[in-house]
Formats: structure tokens, sequence, C-alpha cells
């Protein structure tokens, strides 16, 4: 995560805030951990590190888009699918590219809000099944069948 801005930097992206720019300034107990600033990073290829691989940690590629075609398309074009974020005022255009994304969740008009009783899990490479709610039942259960003569 640390190395992800520098990565960047070195494949042409800019760098605006976060690491690498901006100072940590934590609290003395939190001083020997590994924390790191959010971070934003623009001009990024689609072909790059950065854009290809899950990044867990707060940074944030920002790419500029002309069509609906074009951002469901550059979504969808990693092997990944954990999650997308997905922000408009049209319902209807919600619902068109959250139904095309390759993602096993979507948000709309917000980030991490969960309810723990819904299905999360990925799509693709992000992992296999769903934990959460009455999905969790079939991926962390095997059904067993004992047969007895009495």
């Amino acid at each position: 995560c640390v190395a992800s801005w520098r990565l960047a930097r070195s494949e042409g992206a800019t760098v605006h805030c976060g690491e690498g720019v901006d100072q940590l300034e934590l609290p003395e107990r939190h001083a020997g951990g590994y924390f790191m600033p959010a971070t934003v990073l623009t001009g990024v290829a689609d072909g790059s590190r950065v854009m290809q691989e899950e990044i867990f940690g707060p940074v944030v590629c920002v790419s500029p888009f002309d069509t609906e075609e074009e951002a469901v398309a550059r979504g969808n074009g990693v092997r990944y699918g954990l999650a997308a974020t997905v922000w408009s005022r049209d319902v209807g255009r919600v619902h068109r590219v959250a139904r095309r994304l390759q993602a096993g969740l979507v948000w709309t008009n917000c980030w991490m809000v969960r309810d723990l009783n819904l299905p999360f899990g990925g799509m693709k490479s992000s992992g296999t099944g769903r934990e959460g709610g009455r999905d969790s039942y079939h991926f962390f259960t095997e059904v067993k069948t004992i047969c007895i003569k009495h």
C-alpha cells in the first residue's frame, strides 16, 4: 500500500495528496504503527499496476471518462471485482451501470456502507462465494449425509 504511490509516480501518475506529499502526524501511541494518509492519484494509465491490482489501503485513482460505456469498460477492465462505487443523481443510470459492473458489491453515492445481514464477496479474482446473511450458510458449511439402518 505504501509502495503504491511510488509505483504510480514511476508510471507517470501525479500524487495530489497523501503518501509522499503530506506529512502524517499521529498521536504518540500510534507512532510505531503502520499508517498512511489517504492518497489521491491522477494520470494513471488503465494498464498500470496501481489500476490493475487491488490496493487495500486509502489510495484512489481518479480517472475522467466521457461516456457511461467507457466508464463500465474501464471498471471491468481489471481481473478483480470486489467492489465498485457509482456516483450519480440519475437512479436509472445507477441501476444500468451497477448491473453491468463486474463487482460483488456496488455502492451508490457512498462508500463502505454495509449491513452485515447482506451478502458480501467479490467477482472474478476477488474471492469465491459470499459471506454475510443467509449466503454464509453455504459458504462456511459443508453438507454431510449420514445413513443409519437400525
